[in-house]
């Protein structure tokens, strides 16, 4: 299993991949949160802006929007690290392939 894992890692170009991870990464995760963050707050804001609501909901709402916002955040990042995982993990598959077909085996 390392063997082929350290095949992957030896094809060219993939240490570029790696330096550019990072950014890929920050950049779905950016796109994701923002995302979620559109529709994600809807029930609070309205429980906030409504009169129906009472005192104390509006508390909880209030209370609510931080974690509401670390959570999403959290989700996007999960959702961006595999993203990024599946994106890498396609591109060496791809890398393979072609280095494979360049050398004719």
């Amino acid at each position: 299993m390392f063997d082929e894992l350290q095949t992957l890692l030896d094809l060219p170009g993939m240490d570029l991949a790696l330096k550019f991870a990072p950014l890929v990464w920050a950049m779905i995760w950016i796109f994701i949160t923002v995302s979620l963050w559109r529709g994600g707050f809807v029930d609070l804001v309205e429980k906030l802006t409504r009169p129906r609501w009472a005192g104390p909901e509006r508390v909880r709402a209030v209370m609510m929007l931080p974690v509401r916002a670390v959570m999403l955040a959290l989700v996007a990042a999960l959702a961006a690290t595999i993203t990024t995982l599946g994106i890498a993990f396609n591109a060496a598959v791809v890398v393979g392939v072609v280095q494979a077909f360049s050398t004719g085996g």
